[in-house]
């Protein structure tokens, strides 16, 4: 397309023989790339003017600022897509004010987790001393753990909401969203990344909580046939991980000896705090699974906490 319709265009186009994924396809193109700073911009996504000047000047004002993120709107051109990716103790993310109208309430520069691959701008220098995004997740978190090493190295991550860009939402790979395939590669990324970027100790309380939502996920799940392709990707995420442990540990040990320069106390005040094991599992139970809300109410657990209610809704 790029070709036919910009004939004289000034672009360097790659052909890959095969489908990288996200990860990889995007580490090809850093590898040629000359720039001081790299952008990652999807293709489901229009841009504002001025986006690119705004990224650009944060970088330029605090050297100690590794990547960043635009306000990313959906194209209707006022519900929030993101203003920041958080994830909790055991690697499941939120986008921070997704759904939302955006009404100015996140209109200031603030320091978050990680910024969204779909439209990230980053040090090439940066990104190429932590090894830029992880192959091995082909797609699915991606962003998260490479934002997570940024963290380690010293580096600060923020959103930028003077920088604006629409974002359709999986553009590419909308049929294969809820697919049993895409819902694995989330699960087995999740493990991956806590596995590799945690310290021993809470690598070890994280993995094993998180490993242990899952199974209980799976045995609350069985009674009903539509949560089959879920659980399949549960138990298909954890072979994965047990067969691909020894990959993992390598590169566990590349990011702990080498990229970290701050500890786990640095990188986990940004994560969210609220992380009950109950709460997770409430909430991927509702939400995930479709699981019927009034039984669920009434033959597991009964919730009174209208607090709680609120933020499962």
């Amino acid at each position: 397309m790029v070709d036919e319709d910009f004939p004289n265009n000034q672009f360097k186009i790659i052909y890959n023989n095969k489908n990288l994924g996200f990860a990889e396809g995007n580490n090809v193109g850093v590898r040629v790339a000359k720039g001081k700073y790299v952008v990652f911009l999807n293709n489901d996504t229009e841009v504002d003017r001025g986006w690119l000047n705004e990224l650009v000047g944060v970088m330029e004002m605090d050297e100690t600022i590794g990547a960043a993120q635009s306000k990313l709107l959906l194209f209707d051109r006022k519900t929030i897509d993101s203003t920041g990716d958080f994830i909790n103790f055991v690697g499941k993310g939120w986008l921070r004010g997704y759904g939302e109208v955006d009404r100015g309430q996140y209109d200031h520069q603030k320091e978050i987790f990680s910024a969204r691959g779909a439209c990230m701008i980053i040090r090439k220098k940066l990104f190429l001393k932590v090894d830029g995004f992880d192959s091995d997740f082909f797609m699915g978190t991606e962003d998260i753990d490479l934002c997570w090493r940024v963290r380690l190295n010293g580096y600060k991550v923020v959103f930028v909401p003077k920088s604006i860009v629409y974002h359709f939402g999986s553009g590419t790979r909308k049929e294969f969203e809820r697919t049993d395939e895409s819902y694995c590669y989330n699960i087995r990324n999740s493990l991956f990344m806590l596995i590799k970027n945690l310290d021993l100790k809470n690598s070890f309380v994280s993995v094993s909580e998180s490993i242990a939502i899952e199974l209980v996920l799976f045995l609350a799940s069985l009674p009903f046939p539509s949560t089959k392709t879920y659980n399949l990707s549960r138990l298909k995420a954890l072979f994965w991980s047990l067969m691909n442990f020894r990959c993992i540990w390598v590169k566990r040990l590349k990011v702990q000896n080498l990229m970290r320069k701050v500890s786990d106390d640095q990188t986990m005040k940004m994560m969210i705090k609220s992380n009950l094991p109950i709460f997770e599992i409430i909430w991927r139970l509702l939400y995930k699974n479709k699981i019927d809300y009034n039984y669920f109410l009434n033959g597991i657990v009964v919730l009174k906490n209208k607090w709680l209610l609120k933020i499962l809704e």
